[in-house]
Protein backbone atom coordinates (compact mmCIF):
# COMPACT_ATOMS: atom_id res chain seq x y z
CA UNK A 1 0.00 0.00 0.00
CA UNK A 2 1.73 3.37 -0.81
CA UNK A 3 1.04 7.07 0.90
CA UNK A 4 -1.76 7.89 -1.91
CA UNK A 5 -3.67 4.73 -1.68
CA UNK A 6 -4.53 5.82 2.09
CA UNK A 7 -5.00 9.58 1.53
CA UNK A 8 -4.83 10.80 -2.30
CA UNK A 9 -2.75 13.69 -3.21
CA UNK A 10 -5.99 16.43 -3.31
CA UNK A 11 -7.39 15.20 0.44
CA UNK A 12 -5.29 16.26 3.43
CA UNK A 13 -7.24 15.13 6.41
CA UNK A 14 -9.66 12.18 7.13
CA UNK A 15 -11.99 12.24 10.11
CA UNK A 16 -12.26 9.00 12.01
CA UNK A 17 -14.46 8.37 15.49
CA UNK A 18 -15.17 11.94 15.77
CA UNK A 19 -11.18 13.47 15.04
CA UNK A 20 -9.38 15.33 12.35
CA UNK A 21 -6.09 13.21 11.65
CA UNK A 22 -4.28 15.25 8.96
CA UNK A 23 -1.77 13.95 6.70
CA UNK A 24 1.80 14.50 8.09
CA UNK A 25 0.79 13.62 11.54
CA UNK A 26 2.87 10.68 12.11
CA UNK A 27 6.20 13.07 10.49
CA UNK A 28 5.52 16.07 12.48
CA UNK A 29 5.10 13.59 15.85
CA UNK A 30 8.67 12.10 14.42
CA UNK A 31 10.16 14.99 14.14
CA UNK A 32 9.03 16.65 18.08
CA UNK A 33 10.59 13.45 19.00
CA UNK A 34 14.03 14.84 17.76
CA UNK A 35 13.60 17.98 19.36
CA UNK A 36 13.09 16.92 22.45
CA UNK A 37 15.54 14.50 23.21
CA UNK A 38 18.04 17.29 21.99
CA UNK A 39 19.64 19.56 24.31
CA UNK A 40 16.78 22.14 25.77
CA UNK A 41 16.41 25.03 23.67
CA UNK A 42 12.98 25.88 26.21
CA UNK A 43 10.98 27.90 23.43
CA UNK A 44 11.41 24.78 20.95
CA UNK A 45 11.13 22.36 23.41
CA UNK A 46 8.04 23.53 24.89
CA UNK A 47 6.28 23.90 20.88
CA UNK A 48 7.52 20.37 20.48
CA UNK A 49 6.09 19.05 24.15
CA UNK A 50 2.91 20.53 23.20
CA UNK A 51 2.53 19.42 19.72
CA UNK A 52 3.72 15.89 21.12
CA UNK A 53 1.07 15.28 23.46
CA UNK A 54 -1.64 17.03 21.18
CA UNK A 55 -0.63 13.92 18.31
CA UNK A 56 -0.51 10.93 20.76
CA UNK A 57 -4.23 10.93 20.59
CA UNK A 58 -3.92 11.36 16.56
CA UNK A 59 -1.73 8.42 16.54
CA UNK A 60 -3.51 6.00 19.40
CA UNK A 61 -6.48 6.37 16.55
CA UNK A 62 -4.52 5.60 13.32
CA UNK A 63 -2.90 2.31 15.74
CA UNK A 64 0.54 3.23 15.34
CA UNK A 65 1.19 2.32 19.21
CA UNK A 66 -0.18 -1.56 17.85
CA UNK A 67 2.97 -1.56 15.98
CA UNK A 68 5.59 0.63 16.97
CA UNK A 69 7.28 0.79 20.56
CA UNK A 70 8.57 4.65 21.56
CA UNK A 71 12.30 4.18 22.83
CA UNK A 72 12.36 8.00 24.50
CA UNK A 73 12.11 7.56 28.08
CA UNK A 74 11.94 11.41 28.23
CA UNK A 75 8.95 11.37 25.23
CA UNK A 76 7.40 8.08 27.54
CA UNK A 77 7.23 9.65 30.99
CA UNK A 78 5.81 12.68 29.08
CA UNK A 79 2.98 11.01 26.99
CA UNK A 80 1.96 8.61 30.48
CA UNK A 81 2.01 11.40 32.59
CA UNK A 82 -1.02 12.90 30.36
CA UNK A 83 -2.59 9.69 28.78
CA UNK A 84 -1.94 7.16 31.90
CA UNK A 85 -3.90 4.59 29.99
CA UNK A 86 -1.40 4.31 27.20
CA UNK A 87 1.40 3.12 29.78
CA UNK A 88 2.77 -0.29 28.57
CA UNK A 89 1.19 0.23 25.07
CA UNK A 90 3.99 3.01 24.28
CA UNK A 91 7.07 1.13 25.35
Amino acid sequence: MKPQDILPDNINSVEINGQVLRKGSVAAFMANLSVIEQPANYPEYEAAVKDLIELTPILETLGVFKHFRLRSEKAITLITDIYPHLTGKIN
